[in-house]
């Protein structure tokens, strides 16, 4: 179904602001080219309009669940574009708050996802995805998180064991 790949160059950020129920309420110009999206069709959307369906939902189960809970998230998603296309990212998502400490929207960075990380990350999905069919989204969730385990030094952090494998 999305075939074709579109490749972000290493000079290239796709920046979005999203509501507290993910719809977009800005875009840069980049993430207008990679996705092929006007602003029209984009602006007003909830993100999932680009969620490719190889994308395990544990891991926006995850993400989600951090984000409510006013943490910023690292992560890596496959994203589709239109005309059957399809791009990796490399994501850096946080809550972005008031004056009163509440969370007014959401801040999402996006490069590229290197070599390496693909390497390991696609697997895994693929995995988690295959899992979530047979056995639900809670038993993707535990392999995930037994993935994270495994890659774990000392005490890192979540976020640390992500940007690890990017770099």
């Amino acid at each position: 179904m999305f075939e074709e790949e579109r490749k972000l160059s290493s000079v290239d950020i796709i920046v979005s602001q999203s509501d507290l129920d993910g719809f977009i309420i800005y875009a840069n110009p980049i993430f207008y080219k990679i996705a092929g999206y006007s602003s029209a069709k984009l602006i007003g959307e909830n993100h999932n309009i680009i969620r490719h369906p190889d994308m395990p939902k544990a891991i926006f189960k995850i993400l989600w669940e951090r984000l409510k809970n006013r943490e910023d998230v690292y992560c890596f998603i496959k994203n589709k574009a239109t005309n059957n296309k399809f791009y990796w990212v490399f994501a850096y998502i946080r809550p972005s708050f008031n004056k009163d400490k509440t969370v007014r929207n959401y801040i999402s960075t996006r490069r590229a996802i290197s070599n390496k990380a693909r390497d390991i990350i696609e697997p895994l999905y693929k995995q988690m995805l295959s899992i979530e069919k047979e056995n639900g989204v809670e038993a993707s969730e535990e392999l995930f998180k037994k993935f994270m385990e495994q890659n774990r030094h000392k005490n890192q952090l979540d976020n640390e064991i992500i940007h690890n494998i990017q770099y």
